[in-house]
């Protein structure tokens, strides 16, 4: 099962190559459960992470990726992985 991404002002690049992999790309409107959320620090903030506390389940919480700088496989390994470098 692909995993739910909540995405903020992100590349349409990555945003497509997301959607060709079979992610659930989803925006603030969102009422469900994500498993990441995805921002960028160039120039960005996280404030607007506020708007996603009602899809966080406080279980399993949610992993934030900063896409700046990253390619879609960059990402796409950090989501899969949840982790942002390799262990080795």
């Amino acid at each position: 099962m692909k995993k739910t991404i909540a995405v903020h002002d992100i590349p349409d690049n990555i945003r497509e190559s997301l959607m060709e992999m079979g992610y659930n790309i989803v925006d603030d409107s969102y009422s469900g459960y994500v498993d990441t959320i995805l921002y960028s620090s160039d120039g960005g903030s996280l404030s607007y992470l506020n708007l996603y506390d009602n899809v966080i389940d406080m279980t399993k919480g949610a992993f934030i990726v900063d896409i700046n700088n990253k390619n879609p496989q960059e990402i796409i390994n950090m989501i899969e992985n949840r982790s942002y470098t390799s262990l080795f």
